[in-house]
């Protein structure tokens, strides 16, 4: 993106997916959907890179954070497998400066293939990318939602992956403090689109574990009509929840709360911990039969010892032989 364009932050709550890119794209730019199918060429290298997900469908169901039920945000940033280099789908064919290329040499050369087919990896690159390019902090703001909404689609099922919820808990804190500065620096210009930043702010809060900040916040965009319905409503729910001092989040098929994930670490941490000592005493007990084993077939390998003459008769002298001195008598006879 380049310096000095102006990012407009839309509505985010009155609109589908694609007035929703405008968060770090002017409108006139092709939308996904467009793009749909297309591959890029990297500006650095020259690889051949296309999109990793699916648009889907844009829903008219929104999670607190403004996050839609579609997988299109997997398709708005793309990276090169050779070099890891990431943009949005309408910049990345843009020439870049020699600083980025040693930028991106330097430090995405070993992600790259990771970058090119996992989104969250991609998302990383750009992030990065935007922040060294000092780029422009609307499109930070957008690159930063985008990526919490990117990890949230990897959330297991019926469970909690406490190092995801950490690396979502700290995107949002980026993306919170990027949103407090630009309030002050450059607030959208549009009351409403006001209103729905503070209502941001203050459900970022909630969610990064500061109930006591949010609830002011929340409560002033309850009370405001000029919010709209959608953002009233989720205010006026969410601040109940920030009274009761709930950190907590709806997702999917339950509660995601970041209170939790020092608990869930604890299990964690001790089911790996029974999974290492049950590994170690299986090692143990293989070697042990190993040993055993060895021992055994080395005792069937062994060479037997010499095996002795008979026993000379009971009181029957042994010969003797007179082969040396001539004067000596000749040998008994034998027995009889």
């Amino acid at each position: 993106m380049t310096a000095g364009r102006k990012l407009q932050f839309p509505t985010l709550l009155v609109v589908l997916l694609p007035t929703w890119v405008a968060l770090a794209a002017p409108p006139a730019r092709p939308t996904p959907t467009a793009a749909k199918g297309r591959s890029y060429i990297c500006p650095i290298d020259g690889g051949r890179t296309s999109a990793i997900g699916h648009d889907g469908k844009p829903s008219p169901k929104r999670y607190t954070d403004f996050e839609m039920p579609t997988r299109a945000y997997t398709n708005l940033v793309v990276a090169c497998p050779k070099c890891g280099y990431a943009n949005w789908t309408h910049d990345f064919e843009r020439p870049v400066s020699g600083g980025i290329t040693t930028y991106v040499m330097t430090h995405f050369k070993k992600s790259a293939r990771r970058a090119a087919a996992e989104p969250s990896i991609a998302y990383q690159h750009h992030m990065n990318l935007l922040y060294n390019r000092r780029s422009e902090i609307r499109e930070q703001i957008g690159t930063s939602l985008f990526y919490t909404y990117v990890l949230k689609r990897k959330r297991p099922w019926g469970g909690i992956d406490p190092g995801l919820e950490l690396r979502i808990v700290k995107s949002r804190k980026r993306a919170l403090k990027l949103m407090k500065k630009a309030m002050n620096d450059d607030p959208p210009r549009t009351p409403r689109g006001r209103l729905e930043w503070r209502y941001l702010i203050g459900e970022l809060s909630r969610l990064t574990g500061d109930p006591k900040a949010a609830t002011p916040i929340l409560k002033e965009v309850c009370q405001i009509r000029e919010a709209g319905i959608t953002v009233r409503k989720l205010a006026c729910e969410m601040v109940e929840r920030a009274r009761r001092g709930d950190t907590s989040e709806d997702y999917r098929d339950g509660k995601f709360d970041m209170r939790g994930i020092d608990a869930a670490l604890k299990r964690s941490k001790a089911m790996k911990a029974a999974a290492a000592r049950l590994h170690e005493a299986d090692k143990k007990a293989a070697k042990a039969a190993k040993t055993a084993e060895k021992a055994k077939n080395q005792a069937k390998a062994k060479p037997e010892g010499k095996k002795k003459g008979p026993l000379p008769p009971p009181n029957v002298p042994p010969p003797q032989s007179n082969s040396g001195d001539k004067y000596a008598p000749p040998p008994p006879p034998p027995a009889g």
